[in-house]
């Protein structure tokens, strides 16, 4: 199964191209369906705290990011999405070589979207999960 949708794929591909910042990271689209995105980011020291963790706000931007990818997924054509409010708990310490953030759409509505966003750190073929957050999201 292709996990990228390429027809949501050109449909969102102007919002992609202007997230400037997840392209300064590395930031790769893994999956992109209705409802659905994960993205993944390879760990370079730029990315780290004092402890060679990821930073949280690096956790952070992926959270975001896939949460409103997912949501923006739900939305009609020529309407995008910009964050409400997003709660992020974290969980473990993100060390490792990846981190994944694998967004869920909970609820899509006409003007607000609720979206879920679990983040994992991979370290050889072991995933654990280091953070999760819930986005509310409303259409522009």
């Amino acid at each position: 199964m292709d996990r990228i949708d390429q027809a949501l794929y050109q449909r969102l591909q102007p919002i992609i191209d202007a997230q400037v910042f997840l392209k300064h990271l590395g930031v790769q689209i893994v999956e992109l369906q209705p409802g659905r995105c994960e993205i993944s980011l390879d760990y370079d020291q730029r990315w780290s705290q004092q402890d060679g963790f990821f930073h949280g706000g690096i956790v952070g931007t992926l959270a975001d990011n896939s949460a409103g990818m997912a949501g923006a997924s739900t939305m009609p054509e020529g309407r995008n999405c910009l964050t409400a409010e997003y709660k992020l708990n974290f969980i473990a310490p993100a060390k490792g070589e990846t981190l994944i953030a694998r967004a869920n759409v909970i609820k899509a509505g006409r003007t607000l979207t609720v979206a879920e966003s679990n983040i994992f750190i991979k370290s050889g073929s072991e995933e654990r999960q280091v953070a999760t957050a819930l986005a509310t999201l409303i259409s522009v």
